[in-house]
């Protein structure tokens, strides 16, 4: 894997462009606080560019299946240079409108290159290499929010939001060129519909829904999903709860820095003992350890278990995430990717932001140890009943085919 040439480049314009990613993100909030008094405003010009992505999803997904995937890349890392060229003006006029535009077209960009991304993955890398490269994947990212955030954070201190956004604009830059280099074997069938059928939602769900329903294994990673989600939704909001908490400001980093690097162990477990085809069993295993996690939050205002259970959550998501999107990568087939990847993108966004509405909805109401007890009995029921149906299934299997051998 780390002698394909292309397998590299991707991943080193994938490193440089997500840490400049954070720190135009800690830019985004410092541009934030300083022009706009609302933190309701605030979170509707962030969450904007998502909106869009959402309606240009199932477009985006049929573009991405009937293209070349590098050429998607080149155009929406050449979108996103062009989108600070707008922060500069959202900076020297003290301009929302500006940033508006800005995060619209960030969105769009990420709407069409986070897909195609996962699309070109299984082009350039063999088959019993995926694991190992969505494993880097997930640590590229990982270590990207934490070196990104950090160094953004200092910049913000000694330079100007200017300065910031430079090194962004520079990480696109690299990612533009090196994706220019890329060189992947793709056989593109362009089909033209008769009747020049709308690009929507619904139309997408109806062409995907007989090929998802046939693949067991990608249903199950979907729904196993969730609890994850839960759990990362929420995350920022209970770190600062849980600095609340204890009086302890330090334990941000602490918690955030624990989670990381526990990431970083977990692929390592998944590319070690999931090389073959993983078991349902195994991701269930994995799930009900999110759920404790969860729960063990419960001893949070202990700074000791708080470190504990954000490092468990770490361990488990850094093995699930890379079998999940391995399975999708390989089960799904190829010429429906573009589709698949762009739905699943639209979808999770639509539930990450739901249910990080629904944690700080819960933690001004109800409080941090309810939500948290309630969130990870939630998750043990949810996952408990995909084990019986699944145990169910499969008893009927079992059933079917001692009848057959009479």
């Amino acid at each position: 894997m780390w002698r394909n040439k292309n397998f590299i480049l991707l991943m080193f314009g994938l490193a440089v462009s997500s840490t400049g990613l954070w720190v135009g993100i800690i830019g985004n909030l410092e541009f934030l606080q300083k022009n706009v008094e609302s933190s309701f405003l605030q979170a509707l010009i962030i969450l904007s560019g998502f909106l869009v992505g959402i309606f240009l999803a199932p477009l985006a997904g049929r573009v991405i299946d009937r293209s070349v995937k590098r050429n998607i890349l080149i155009y929406a890392g050449f979108a996103r240079v062009v989108a600070i060229l707008f922060m500069y003006l959202a900076i020297a006029t003290n301009s929302v409108w500006w940033m508006v535009i800005y995060t619209f077209v960030i969105g769009i960009s990420g709407t069409f290159a986070n897909p195609a991304m996962q699309t070109m993955l299984p082009l350039i890398v063999k088959k019993d290499q995926l694991l190992g490269a969505n494993s880097v994947h997930v640590n590229i990212f990982t270590g990207a929010r934490i070196i990104g955030t950090a160094l953004g954070g200092v910049m913000l201190v000694a330079m100007s939001l200017y300065s910031l956004y430079t090194v962004t604009l520079v990480s696109y830059v690299i990612l533009l060129i090196a994706t220019f280099f890329i060189r992947a074997d793709e056989d593109v069938k362009k089909k033209k519909d008769a009747k020049a059928k709308k690009e929507n939602f619904l139309s997408t769900i109806r062409e995907l829904y007989p090929v998802i329903k046939k693949q067991r294994m990608v249903v199950n990673g979907i729904f196993l999903l969730i609890p994850a989600f839960l759990f990362i939704s929420g995350f920022n909001l209970m770190v600062i709860e849980i600095s609340e908490l204890q009086n302890n400001p330090g334990i941000k980093g602490i918690l955030y820095t624990t989670e990381g690097l526990c990431v970083f162990i977990g692929t390592f477990i998944a590319n070690k003992f999931f090389k073959d085809k993983p078991k349902l069993t195994y991701m269930l295993a994995i799930t009900f350890v999110i759920a404790t996690a969860q729960l063990s939050l419960f001893f949070a205002e202990h700074q000791i278990m708080s470190i504990i259970s954000f490092g468990i959550f770490g361990l488990a998501a850094g093995t699930l995430f890379p079998v999940v999107t391995t399975i999708f990568q390989t089960d799904v087939p190829s010429e429906y990717h573009g589709r698949f990847f762009s739905i699943k993108g639209m979808i999770d966004n639509i539930i990450f932001q739901a249910l990080m509405l629904l944690t700080g909805l819960f933690l001004d109401t109800i409080g941090f140890k309810v939500m948290v007890v309630s969130f990870g009995i939630s998750s043990f029921i949810y996952v408990s009943i995909i084990v019986l149906r699944h145990l169910s299934t499969k008893g009927r299997m079992n059933r079917e085919s001692v009848e057959i051998s009479k």
